[in-house]
């Protein structure tokens, strides 16, 4: 059976530009606000065992999303079915009355979740332990710190034993130590086939933990799949948004020389679009001027956010000036390249004689290098494990 079913969820807010509208807009029987969709038309669906992982932009709706999942937020269409007690980490002090000692609102919060009393004094002395908060357990949570705050709110949240674990970026708070004994709970979960939601923007613990994960943008629904496929999906745009809109353009009518073509190609001249880190690449180039002119030349790549990744100029080969005439072709070599996991550009810059001021600059189509399995960054190094024995 589903553990959560979420069909054609939206959630609306009516914005009014002052206080007074509402009023105005009961009296008068005429609308005077905008509506603002924080989700629209989500569907889903969780299976029991499975950690799903909702990613995406500040603002993107997975917050709102993840209120509607743990009951403390109704949508304005749709329909959700959850099988199973649900204990939820939303943001920060979501559940606790701040005059409340720590030990008082382990009663509320254990309460709400569907406990009976002698229940949560049967866990009470568990949720204190792994909160750490012994010295400060009887004291208002109104004077505990964010840290503070996040550790009773975890330790009750896994302690309660639910179906499904609702978390909302509770591993980026707290101290290493802490952060450390809630992934090693967090998996203990996934090992008792525990249904879990989580939500970050480290999308290194996202692909590490879930399964399956959705990508939310602007209250609708981007992309979803496997984890791997979406997190890819999502870095890419990620880097295109960063792109700016208008592209810097380096070539006018009074520059003597331009780049009028980029290829890449395998060492047989077949053209490549998805090499592989390992692969030898060369990068042809074909450049004309409108007269006799000599130039230096730099050849890289970068990724989609303009960032260079690596290159190398003819003067940091220590070569004089290129005499371009009125054209001229030139090839360098990349023998076993190391780009791994993503989208790359190869970059061409035609400089001055001094290097300095550039003249044009030319970028080839994508270059799409296939994943390494278990690697991170961009570029893959020869490496040799050793262990003691």
């Amino acid at each position: 059976m589903t553990a959560i079913a979420a069909q054609n969820i939206t959630k609306r807010y009516r914005v009014y530009a002052k206080p007074a509208d509402r009023l105005k807009e009961v009296l008068l029987r005429r609308p005077f606000h905008q509506a603002f969709h924080a989700l629209t038309q989500v569907s889903f669906k969780v299976e029991p065992g499975e950690t799903f992982g909702i990613i995406g932009d500040n603002g993107a709706g997975k917050s709102t999303l993840l209120k509607i999942l743990s009951g403390t937020l109704q949508p304005t269409e749709g329909e959700i079915a959850i099988r199973g007690r649900v204990a939820a980490l939303l943001e920060l002090g979501a559940g606790f009355h701040p005059e409340f000692t720590g030990r008082q609102n382990i009663y509320l919060n254990a309460t709400l979740l569907g406990l009976e009393h002698d229940e949560i004094r049967a866990i009470e002395s568990d949720i204190i332990r792994f909160a750490g908060l012994d010295q400060f357990i009887d004291r208002p949570v109104k004077t505990y710190s964010s840290g503070m705050y996040i550790r009773l709110a975890f330790s009750i949240a896994t302690s309660v034993d639910p179906d499904i674990l609702i978390i909302d970026e509770a591993l980026s708070v707290g101290d290493q130590h802490f952060q450390k004994k809630c992934v090693d709970r967090i998996m203990g979960f996934r090992q008792l086939n525990k249904t879990i939601v989580f939500c970050s923007h480290s999308l290194y613990q996202v692909s590490e933990l879930c399964d399956r994960v959705m990508w939310l943008n602007h209250g609708e629904m981007q992309h979803i799949g496997y984890t791997d496929q979406v997190v890819m999906a999502y870095e890419k745009w990620c880097q295109q948004q960063s792109v700016q809109e208008a592209e810097v353009v380096y070539h006018d009518a009074s520059s003597p020389v331009k780049v009028d073509r980029i290829e890449v190609t395998d060492i047989n001249g077949k053209p490549v679009v998805a090499p592989e880190a390992g692969d030898d690449l060369i990068v042809s180039v074909t450049l004309s001027s409108t007269r006799p002119v000599c130039c230096h030349i730099g050849i890289g790549f970068e990724n989609l956010a303009g960032e260079g990744m690596f290159g190398v100029t003819t003067k940091g080969d220590a070569m004089a000036p290129i005499d371009i005439g009125r054209s001229r072709h030139l090839k360098v070599s990349f023998p076993d390249i190391r780009l791994i996991n993503g989208a790359y550009k190869a970059c061409v810059f035609v400089l001055d004689e001094y290097a300095v001021h550039v003249y044009d600059r030319k970028l080839s189509g994508e270059l799409h290098f296939k994943k390494r399995p278990e690697t991170y960054g961009c570029m893959y190094m020869n490496h040799h494990w050793e262990l003691d024995p």
